[in-house]
């Protein structure tokens, strides 16, 4: 127990010593050093606090209401686009388009060809040996 309150004692005098010698440093620099620094400060992430904050919501707001002519303009754009037309095919053949292009795709699936049971008893059987030990 002493020795482990004897070596904390060590280690917090040489932190402190060490935190010495950084502040001497920091206090001894040249000039180019602070010049330099500025610079770089602007390239790091922002700092929330310096986050610009809209106290005016409402105005923001009200700029993204569209007028009337514009919501028309819109609307009119989005239906007249082919896509928007409904559909022309019926459930039941909605159903069997559905059907065919999944039998086309298991035609597409061929056989696995995987190792059967005997196959891996017979590797194993092959090739397991036992390992050297020491």
């Amino acid at each position: 127990m002493r020795l482990i309150l004897i070596i904390f004692c060590l280690l917090a005098s040489a932190c402190a010593g060490s935190m010495d010698q950084i502040s001497d440093l920091r206090e001894t620099a040249p000039e180019w050093y602070e010049a330099r620094k500025q610079e770089l400060s602007g390239r790091d992430y922002p700092k929330l606090a310096n986050v610009p904050v809209s106290q005016t919501y409402q105005a923001d707001r009200s700029g993204l209401v569209k007028s009337a002519a514009e919501r028309e303009a819109i609307r009119e754009a989005f239906f007249s686009h082919p896509r928007s037309e409904p559909t022309y095919l019926t459930p039941e053949q909605i159903r069997d388009w559905g059907l065919k292009i999944s039998q086309r795709l298991e035609a597409m699936n061929e056989p696995v060809d995987y190792l059967s049971d005997a196959d891996v008893k017979s590797l194993r059987a092959r090739f397991e040996r036992p390992r050297a030990r020491r």
